[in-house]
Protein backbone atom coordinates (compact mmCIF):
# COMPACT_ATOMS: atom_id res chain seq x y z
CA UNK A 1 0.00 0.00 0.00
CA UNK A 2 2.80 2.42 0.69
CA UNK A 3 3.96 2.50 -2.68
CA UNK A 4 0.50 3.10 -4.24
CA UNK A 5 0.80 6.42 -1.73
CA UNK A 6 4.20 7.29 -3.14
CA UNK A 7 2.84 7.28 -7.00
CA UNK A 8 -0.13 8.97 -5.45
CA UNK A 9 1.21 12.13 -3.53
CA UNK A 10 3.56 12.88 -6.82
CA UNK A 11 1.29 12.97 -9.17
CA UNK A 12 -0.32 15.89 -6.72
CA UNK A 13 0.65 19.63 -8.01
CA UNK A 14 3.28 21.10 -5.34
CA UNK A 15 1.77 24.34 -5.36
CA UNK A 16 -1.82 23.05 -3.33
CA UNK A 17 0.34 23.59 -0.14
CA UNK A 18 0.69 26.99 0.30
CA UNK A 19 -0.30 29.47 3.64
CA UNK A 20 0.64 32.64 2.31
CA UNK A 21 -1.41 35.78 2.95
CA UNK A 22 -1.78 37.93 -0.11
CA UNK A 23 -4.36 40.59 0.82
CA UNK A 24 -3.18 42.94 -1.59
CA UNK A 25 -5.36 43.93 -5.01
CA UNK A 26 -4.31 43.82 -8.29
CA UNK A 27 -5.41 47.17 -10.83
CA UNK A 28 -5.99 46.83 -14.41
CA UNK A 29 -5.53 43.03 -14.24
CA UNK A 30 -7.99 40.23 -15.10
CA UNK A 31 -7.91 36.54 -14.62
CA UNK A 32 -8.55 34.35 -17.21
CA UNK A 33 -10.50 31.08 -16.62
CA UNK A 34 -11.12 29.09 -13.89
CA UNK A 35 -14.35 30.66 -13.05
CA UNK A 36 -17.19 28.10 -11.47
CA UNK A 37 -20.09 31.27 -10.33
CA UNK A 38 -20.33 34.69 -10.15
CA UNK A 39 -22.87 37.22 -8.17
CA UNK A 40 -22.94 40.63 -8.24
CA UNK A 41 -21.35 42.69 -5.32
CA UNK A 42 -21.12 46.23 -4.45
CA UNK A 43 -17.30 47.03 -4.49
CA UNK A 44 -14.24 45.34 -4.71
CA UNK A 45 -13.97 44.25 -0.91
CA UNK A 46 -17.41 42.91 -1.19
CA UNK A 47 -16.37 40.63 -3.58
CA UNK A 48 -13.16 39.51 -1.81
CA UNK A 49 -15.37 38.76 0.88
CA UNK A 50 -17.73 36.52 -0.91
CA UNK A 51 -14.47 34.51 -2.57
CA UNK A 52 -13.32 34.29 1.14
CA UNK A 53 -16.34 32.27 2.45
CA UNK A 54 -16.53 30.35 -1.03
CA UNK A 55 -15.23 27.29 -0.39
CA UNK A 56 -13.95 26.61 -3.74
CA UNK A 57 -12.90 29.97 -4.45
CA UNK A 58 -8.82 30.90 -4.89
CA UNK A 59 -8.75 33.96 -6.54
CA UNK A 60 -11.50 36.56 -8.11
CA UNK A 61 -11.61 39.48 -10.47
CA UNK A 62 -13.97 42.37 -10.22
CA UNK A 63 -15.51 44.31 -12.56
CA UNK A 64 -16.59 48.02 -10.98
CA UNK A 65 -19.43 50.20 -11.49
CA UNK A 66 -17.78 52.47 -13.76
CA UNK A 67 -17.77 49.21 -16.30
CA UNK A 68 -18.28 49.87 -19.98
CA UNK A 69 -20.60 46.90 -20.69
CA UNK A 70 -24.15 47.50 -18.93
CA UNK A 71 -25.11 43.97 -17.83
CA UNK A 72 -21.01 43.15 -16.49
CA UNK A 73 -21.16 46.53 -14.03
CA UNK A 74 -19.96 45.36 -10.45
CA UNK A 75 -19.72 41.60 -11.34
CA UNK A 76 -17.63 39.37 -9.09
CA UNK A 77 -16.14 36.07 -10.73
CA UNK A 78 -15.02 33.30 -8.69
CA UNK A 79 -12.53 31.01 -9.37
CA UNK A 80 -10.77 28.03 -9.02
CA UNK A 81 -8.07 25.94 -10.10
CA UNK A 82 -6.70 22.49 -9.12
CA UNK A 83 -2.71 24.22 -10.03
CA UNK A 84 -3.57 27.43 -7.83
CA UNK A 85 -2.17 29.38 -10.52
CA UNK A 86 -4.25 31.04 -13.73
CA UNK A 87 -2.93 33.16 -16.36
CA UNK A 88 -3.46 37.03 -15.55
CA UNK A 89 -4.34 39.61 -18.49
CA UNK A 90 -4.14 43.28 -18.21
CA UNK A 91 -7.62 44.68 -18.32
CA UNK A 92 -8.25 48.13 -17.87
CA UNK A 93 -10.97 48.90 -15.23
CA UNK A 94 -10.85 45.13 -13.73
CA UNK A 95 -9.88 44.70 -10.28
CA UNK A 96 -8.27 41.17 -8.85
CA UNK A 97 -6.90 39.75 -5.74
CA UNK A 98 -6.98 36.49 -4.26
CA UNK A 99 -9.23 34.63 -0.87
CA UNK A 100 -8.34 35.58 2.17
CA UNK A 101 -8.50 32.27 3.63
CA UNK A 102 -5.30 32.12 4.95
CA UNK A 103 -5.46 35.63 6.26
CA UNK A 104 -6.60 34.55 9.53
CA UNK A 105 -6.32 38.00 11.61
CA UNK A 106 -8.56 38.81 8.26
CA UNK A 107 -11.62 37.02 8.48
CA UNK A 108 -14.59 38.56 9.76
CA UNK A 109 -18.38 37.76 8.30
CA UNK A 110 -19.68 41.33 9.32
CA UNK A 111 -19.92 43.77 6.63
CA UNK A 112 -21.92 47.01 7.73
CA UNK A 113 -20.22 49.34 4.61
CA UNK A 114 -23.43 51.53 3.08
CA UNK A 115 -23.06 52.03 -0.65
CA UNK A 116 -24.25 55.46 -1.72
CA UNK A 117 -25.38 55.90 -5.61
CA UNK A 118 -26.62 52.01 -6.30
CA UNK A 119 -29.49 50.19 -5.70
CA UNK A 120 -28.76 46.78 -4.83
CA UNK A 121 -31.84 44.49 -6.99
CA UNK A 122 -33.43 41.45 -5.54
CA UNK A 123 -37.16 40.17 -5.05
CA UNK A 124 -38.83 43.56 -2.75
CA UNK A 125 -41.22 42.01 -0.35
CA UNK A 126 -41.43 44.87 1.71
CA UNK A 127 -41.99 48.83 1.64
CA UNK A 128 -41.47 51.31 4.33
CA UNK A 129 -40.72 54.42 5.23
CA UNK A 130 -37.80 55.09 7.18
CA UNK A 131 -36.19 59.02 8.70
CA UNK A 132 -32.98 58.00 7.15
CA UNK A 133 -30.62 54.99 5.88
CA UNK A 134 -29.29 54.10 9.27
CA UNK A 135 -33.16 53.17 10.01
CA UNK A 136 -33.58 51.22 7.01
CA UNK A 137 -30.30 49.20 7.73
CA UNK A 138 -31.99 48.70 11.43
CA UNK A 139 -35.03 47.99 10.55
CA UNK A 140 -33.98 45.41 7.99
CA UNK A 141 -31.87 43.77 10.22
CA UNK A 142 -34.84 43.20 12.82
CA UNK A 143 -36.69 41.23 9.62
CA UNK A 144 -36.38 37.62 9.67
CA UNK A 145 -36.63 37.77 6.10
CA UNK A 146 -34.82 41.17 5.25
CA UNK A 147 -30.85 40.56 3.58
CA UNK A 148 -30.17 43.90 1.91
CA UNK A 149 -31.80 47.06 1.39
CA UNK A 150 -31.93 50.33 -0.89
CA UNK A 151 -33.34 53.70 0.85
CA UNK A 152 -34.24 56.52 -1.01
CA UNK A 153 -32.75 59.72 -0.09
CA UNK A 154 -34.51 63.41 0.68
CA UNK A 155 -33.24 64.52 -2.94
CA UNK A 156 -34.16 62.04 -4.91
CA UNK A 157 -35.87 63.28 -7.69
CA UNK A 158 -39.30 61.54 -7.56
CA UNK A 159 -41.02 63.66 -4.20
CA UNK A 160 -43.12 60.74 -3.71
CA UNK A 161 -40.46 57.60 -3.29
CA UNK A 162 -38.00 59.80 -0.45
CA UNK A 163 -37.76 58.48 2.66
CA UNK A 164 -38.62 54.81 1.10
CA UNK A 165 -36.90 51.51 2.79
CA UNK A 166 -37.02 48.70 0.14
CA UNK A 167 -36.54 45.50 2.15
CA UNK A 168 -34.50 42.57 -0.39
CA UNK A 169 -33.75 39.15 -0.80
CA UNK A 170 -32.47 36.70 -3.22
CA UNK A 171 -31.56 32.91 -3.48
CA UNK A 172 -28.14 33.80 -3.29
CA UNK A 173 -28.18 36.67 -0.64
CA UNK A 174 -26.28 38.59 -2.69
CA UNK A 175 -28.68 40.90 -5.28
CA UNK A 176 -29.36 39.75 -8.62
CA UNK A 177 -28.33 42.72 -10.20
CA UNK A 178 -26.73 45.92 -9.71
CA UNK A 179 -27.40 49.22 -10.99
CA UNK A 180 -25.93 53.31 -10.79
CA UNK A 181 -28.73 55.66 -9.21
CA UNK A 182 -28.21 58.82 -7.75
CA UNK A 183 -29.65 59.62 -4.53
CA UNK A 184 -30.40 56.01 -3.19
CA UNK A 185 -28.03 54.11 -0.48
CA UNK A 186 -27.90 50.27 -0.22
CA UNK A 187 -26.62 48.03 2.21
CA UNK A 188 -26.91 44.38 3.81
CA UNK A 189 -28.79 43.40 6.98
CA UNK A 190 -26.26 43.22 9.49
CA UNK A 191 -27.69 40.03 11.25
CA UNK A 192 -24.03 38.41 10.46
CA UNK A 193 -22.93 41.58 12.96
CA UNK A 194 -24.97 40.21 15.99
CA UNK A 195 -27.11 43.56 15.66
CA UNK A 196 -30.64 42.17 15.54
CA UNK A 197 -33.44 42.10 18.45
CA UNK A 198 -35.00 39.41 16.94
CA UNK A 199 -33.73 36.85 19.84
CA UNK A 200 -32.74 33.81 18.40
CA UNK A 201 -33.35 30.30 19.63
CA UNK A 202 -30.77 28.06 20.43
CA UNK A 203 -32.73 24.74 21.90
CA UNK A 204 -32.82 21.73 19.88
CA UNK A 205 -35.52 19.59 19.49
CA UNK A 206 -35.49 15.70 20.05
CA UNK A 207 -36.94 13.19 17.94
CA UNK A 208 -39.15 16.59 15.79
CA UNK A 209 -39.24 17.01 12.06
CA UNK A 210 -39.66 21.05 11.16
CA UNK A 211 -42.71 20.49 8.04
CA UNK A 212 -41.61 23.46 5.92
CA UNK A 213 -40.19 24.62 2.31
CA UNK A 214 -36.49 22.51 2.03
CA UNK A 215 -34.15 24.71 0.55
CA UNK A 216 -31.61 22.03 -0.21
CA UNK A 217 -30.25 19.13 2.23
CA UNK A 218 -26.49 18.68 2.30
CA UNK A 219 -24.59 16.00 4.88
CA UNK A 220 -23.10 16.79 8.07
CA UNK A 221 -21.42 14.99 10.60
CA UNK A 222 -23.96 16.48 13.78
CA UNK A 223 -26.72 18.28 14.30
CA UNK A 224 -24.57 21.19 15.33
CA UNK A 225 -22.72 21.66 12.05
CA UNK A 226 -26.24 21.14 10.62
CA UNK A 227 -27.67 24.68 12.52
CA UNK A 228 -23.93 26.31 11.41
CA UNK A 229 -25.23 25.88 7.79
CA UNK A 230 -28.38 26.69 8.20
CA UNK A 231 -27.13 30.02 9.82
CA UNK A 232 -24.98 30.55 6.97
CA UNK A 233 -27.06 29.42 4.06
CA UNK A 234 -29.30 32.33 2.55
CA UNK A 235 -32.73 31.94 3.31
CA UNK A 236 -32.48 29.23 6.18
CA UNK A 237 -34.48 29.69 9.06
CA UNK A 238 -34.99 25.89 10.33
CA UNK A 239 -33.61 23.09 10.01
CA UNK A 240 -34.08 19.03 10.47
CA UNK A 241 -30.87 16.60 10.74
CA UNK A 242 -31.45 12.59 10.57
CA UNK A 243 -29.07 10.89 12.54
CA UNK A 244 -26.83 7.91 11.77
CA UNK A 245 -29.30 5.51 13.44
CA UNK A 246 -32.35 6.78 11.05
CA UNK A 247 -33.92 3.95 9.24
CA UNK A 248 -33.33 4.72 5.74
CA UNK A 249 -28.91 4.49 5.27
CA UNK A 250 -28.89 7.00 2.23
CA UNK A 251 -30.49 9.36 4.49
CA UNK A 252 -28.48 9.10 7.21
CA UNK A 253 -26.72 12.39 8.25
CA UNK A 254 -28.65 14.15 5.92
CA UNK A 255 -29.27 18.13 7.15
CA UNK A 256 -32.73 19.67 5.87
CA UNK A 257 -32.36 23.61 5.65
CA UNK A 258 -36.12 24.87 5.77
CA UNK A 259 -37.56 28.19 5.36
CA UNK A 260 -41.16 29.37 5.86
CA UNK A 261 -43.13 33.18 4.72
CA UNK A 262 -44.08 33.31 8.78
CA UNK A 263 -40.63 32.15 10.07
CA UNK A 264 -41.91 29.38 11.90
CA UNK A 265 -42.53 25.33 10.81
CA UNK A 266 -45.86 24.84 9.14
CA UNK A 267 -45.87 22.06 11.84
CA UNK A 268 -44.30 19.27 13.98
CA UNK A 269 -44.31 15.81 13.78
CA UNK A 270 -42.74 13.81 16.19
CA UNK A 271 -40.13 11.30 14.62
CA UNK A 272 -37.35 9.23 16.02
CA UNK A 273 -33.26 9.55 15.04
CA UNK A 274 -34.42 13.38 13.86
CA UNK A 275 -33.50 16.58 15.73
CA UNK A 276 -34.71 20.04 14.65
CA UNK A 277 -33.71 23.23 15.50
CA UNK A 278 -32.99 27.51 14.38
CA UNK A 279 -30.67 28.92 12.38
CA UNK A 280 -28.96 31.07 14.64
CA UNK A 281 -28.55 34.30 12.83
CA UNK A 282 -30.37 36.47 14.55
CA UNK A 283 -28.06 36.13 18.02
CA UNK A 284 -26.38 38.84 19.66
CA UNK A 285 -23.33 36.68 18.79
CA UNK A 286 -21.71 37.34 15.68
CA UNK A 287 -22.10 33.90 14.11
CA UNK A 288 -18.42 31.98 13.49
CA UNK A 289 -17.83 29.47 10.35
CA UNK A 290 -14.64 28.11 12.47
CA UNK A 291 -15.66 24.33 13.06
CA UNK A 292 -13.06 22.77 15.60
CA UNK A 293 -14.29 19.63 16.40
CA UNK A 294 -12.64 16.45 14.99
CA UNK A 295 -15.37 13.42 14.86
CA UNK A 296 -14.43 10.38 16.36
CA UNK A 297 -15.30 6.92 14.22
CA UNK A 298 -16.20 9.01 10.49
CA UNK A 299 -15.08 8.83 7.01
CA UNK A 300 -15.65 11.64 5.51
CA UNK A 301 -15.94 11.11 1.74
CA UNK A 302 -14.82 13.55 -0.85
CA UNK A 303 -12.29 13.86 -4.02
CA UNK A 304 -8.94 13.05 -2.48
CA UNK A 305 -6.45 16.03 -3.15
CA UNK A 306 -3.25 14.41 -0.68
CA UNK A 307 -2.36 11.22 1.14
CA UNK A 308 0.44 12.14 3.57
CA UNK A 309 1.63 10.01 6.57
CA UNK A 310 1.32 12.33 10.10
CA UNK A 311 1.73 12.50 13.42
CA UNK A 312 -2.11 12.41 14.99
CA UNK A 313 -5.44 13.91 14.18
CA UNK A 314 -4.18 17.31 15.55
CA UNK A 315 -1.20 17.17 12.85
CA UNK A 316 -3.57 16.18 10.28
CA UNK A 317 -5.98 19.25 10.75
CA UNK A 318 -3.51 21.70 10.64
CA UNK A 319 -2.38 20.18 7.27
CA UNK A 320 -5.10 20.50 5.83
CA UNK A 321 -5.54 24.01 7.01
CA UNK A 322 -2.38 24.42 5.39
CA UNK A 323 -3.13 23.10 2.08
CA UNK A 324 -4.85 25.69 -0.42
CA UNK A 325 -7.58 23.51 -1.60
CA UNK A 326 -8.37 21.09 1.56
CA UNK A 327 -11.81 21.67 2.93
CA UNK A 328 -12.13 18.64 5.09
CA UNK A 329 -9.99 15.62 6.00
CA UNK A 330 -10.47 11.89 7.33
CA UNK A 331 -7.16 10.67 9.89
CA UNK A 332 -6.54 6.73 9.92
CA UNK A 333 -5.60 5.50 13.02
CA UNK A 334 -6.09 1.95 12.43
CA UNK A 335 -2.63 -0.72 11.69
CA UNK A 336 -2.84 -1.14 7.82
CA UNK A 337 -2.63 2.67 7.14
CA UNK A 338 0.21 3.17 9.75
CA UNK A 339 3.80 3.22 9.83
CA UNK A 340 5.44 3.70 13.31
CA UNK A 341 4.11 6.00 15.08
CA UNK A 342 2.35 8.02 11.90
CA UNK A 343 -0.65 7.34 10.04
CA UNK A 344 -2.41 8.14 6.91
CA UNK A 345 -4.16 11.39 5.88
CA UNK A 346 -6.57 11.82 3.53
CA UNK A 347 -6.99 15.56 2.37
CA UNK A 348 -10.24 16.08 0.86
CA UNK A 349 -12.75 18.57 -0.57
CA UNK A 350 -15.94 18.99 -2.47
CA UNK A 351 -18.42 21.50 -4.74
CA UNK A 352 -20.20 22.81 -2.32
CA UNK A 353 -16.81 22.10 0.98
CA UNK A 354 -19.13 19.32 2.62
CA UNK A 355 -18.52 15.58 2.79
CA UNK A 356 -20.78 14.02 -0.34
CA UNK A 357 -21.06 11.13 2.45
CA UNK A 358 -19.96 9.73 6.24
CA UNK A 359 -18.75 6.17 6.65
CA UNK A 360 -19.16 5.15 10.65
CA UNK A 361 -17.83 2.25 12.13
CA UNK A 362 -13.86 2.23 10.18
CA UNK A 363 -12.07 3.42 13.02
CA UNK A 364 -11.56 6.83 11.47
CA UNK A 365 -11.78 10.51 12.44
CA UNK A 366 -12.44 13.32 10.68
CA UNK A 367 -13.00 17.08 10.53
CA UNK A 368 -12.28 20.27 9.14
CA UNK A 369 -10.22 22.69 7.89
CA UNK A 370 -9.55 25.50 10.17
CA UNK A 371 -8.46 28.19 7.56
CA UNK A 372 -11.65 30.20 8.32
CA UNK A 373 -11.11 30.22 12.07
CA UNK A 374 -8.97 33.63 13.72
CA UNK A 375 -6.71 31.22 15.05
CA UNK A 376 -5.68 27.90 13.87
CA UNK A 377 -3.29 26.00 16.19
CA UNK A 378 -4.95 24.03 18.66
CA UNK A 379 -3.12 23.69 21.91
CA UNK A 380 -5.10 20.96 23.69
CA UNK A 381 -7.62 20.81 26.01
CA UNK A 382 -9.11 24.16 27.82
CA UNK A 383 -6.79 26.36 26.03
CA UNK A 384 -8.31 28.90 24.30
CA UNK A 385 -8.15 29.08 20.16
CA UNK A 386 -9.39 32.52 19.57
CA UNK A 387 -6.84 34.35 22.52
CA UNK A 388 -7.57 37.78 20.71
CA UNK A 389 -11.58 37.34 20.95
CA UNK A 390 -12.08 38.21 24.52
CA UNK A 391 -15.12 40.47 25.14
CA UNK A 392 -14.73 44.11 25.60
CA UNK A 393 -17.77 46.23 26.27
CA UNK A 394 -20.18 43.64 24.72
CA UNK A 395 -23.51 44.06 24.36
CA UNK A 396 -26.87 43.15 26.29
CA UNK A 397 -28.46 39.44 24.84
CA UNK A 398 -32.02 39.13 23.95
CA UNK A 399 -34.64 37.73 26.48
CA UNK A 400 -34.21 33.87 26.18
CA UNK A 401 -31.01 33.45 24.40
CA UNK A 402 -29.22 31.80 27.33
CA UNK A 403 -32.17 30.04 28.95
CA UNK A 404 -30.08 27.55 30.85
CA UNK A 405 -28.47 30.43 32.33
CA UNK A 406 -28.97 31.17 36.04
CA UNK A 407 -28.10 33.98 38.85
CA UNK A 408 -27.64 32.60 41.74
CA UNK A 409 -28.25 35.85 44.61
CA UNK A 410 -28.03 36.23 48.09
CA UNK A 411 -30.07 37.63 50.39
CA UNK A 412 -28.46 40.24 52.57
CA UNK A 413 -29.23 42.48 55.52
CA UNK A 414 -32.29 44.93 54.65
CA UNK A 415 -33.74 42.16 52.21
CA UNK A 416 -31.28 43.28 49.49
CA UNK A 417 -30.69 40.79 46.55
CA UNK A 418 -27.07 40.58 45.59
CA UNK A 419 -25.80 38.80 42.58
CA UNK A 420 -23.41 35.96 43.88
CA UNK A 421 -22.47 33.53 41.37
CA UNK A 422 -23.80 32.05 37.60
CA UNK A 423 -24.93 28.69 37.15
CA UNK A 424 -26.35 26.25 34.40
CA UNK A 425 -29.71 24.32 34.18
CA UNK A 426 -28.50 20.80 33.91
CA UNK A 427 -32.08 19.04 34.27
CA UNK A 428 -35.06 19.78 36.08
CA UNK A 429 -33.97 19.36 39.51
CA UNK A 430 -29.98 20.54 39.39
CA UNK A 431 -27.85 23.30 38.78
CA UNK A 432 -24.36 23.46 37.74
CA UNK A 433 -22.22 26.24 39.76
CA UNK A 434 -18.96 26.57 41.47
CA UNK A 435 -18.71 24.52 45.25
CA UNK A 436 -17.99 28.09 46.96
CA UNK A 437 -21.14 29.34 45.79
CA UNK A 438 -23.27 27.34 48.20
CA UNK A 439 -21.26 27.52 51.32
CA UNK A 440 -24.61 29.23 52.52
CA UNK A 441 -27.61 28.07 50.98
CA UNK A 442 -30.74 29.29 52.87
CA UNK A 443 -29.50 32.70 52.53
CA UNK A 444 -29.61 32.06 48.55
CA UNK A 445 -32.26 32.17 45.57
CA UNK A 446 -32.05 31.41 41.91
CA UNK A 447 -33.89 33.82 39.05
CA UNK A 448 -33.80 32.61 35.86
CA UNK A 449 -35.15 34.22 32.43
CA UNK A 450 -34.20 37.68 33.09
CA UNK A 451 -32.22 40.09 31.04
CA UNK A 452 -31.81 42.68 34.19
CA UNK A 453 -31.98 42.24 37.59
CA UNK A 454 -34.77 44.20 37.78
CA UNK A 455 -36.71 41.45 36.23
CA UNK A 456 -38.81 39.13 39.00
CA UNK A 457 -39.20 35.65 37.82
CA UNK A 458 -37.80 33.29 39.97
CA UNK A 459 -36.67 29.63 40.63
CA UNK A 460 -36.98 27.85 43.91
CA UNK A 461 -34.16 27.95 46.19
CA UNK A 462 -35.54 24.45 47.82
CA UNK A 463 -33.07 23.37 44.81
CA UNK A 464 -30.15 23.55 46.94
CA UNK A 465 -31.84 21.53 49.87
Amino acid sequence: MSWLCRIFCCVIIFPLISGECITALEKDVYIKGGDYSSVFAPDVEYCQSVCTFSPRCLTFSYLPGDWARQNEKFACFLKDSAKDKLPKVNLAGAISGHSLKNCNNRINVCRNKMFAGIEMMGTNYNIINATDENQCQEMCTNDIHCQFFSYVTHTFHSVKLRHVCYFKYSSKGMPSKIRLLENVISGFSLKHCGKSNLGCKRDLFQSAEFSAENLISVIAPDVHICQKICTFYPNCLFFTFLKKEWRTPSQRNLCYLKTSKTGLPNDVTVIEDAISGFSLLTCKTSPTVCPLLTFNDMDFLGTDLLVQEVDGENECQQLCSKTTQCQFFTYKPVQSSCTENKCKCYLKMSNNGLPTGILHGKGANSGFSLRLCRNRVITGCGQPVDPENRIVGGEDSSLGEWPWQVSMQLRMPGNVIHHACGGSIISNQWILTAAHCVSEPSRECITKGRSSYSDTERMSSKLFT
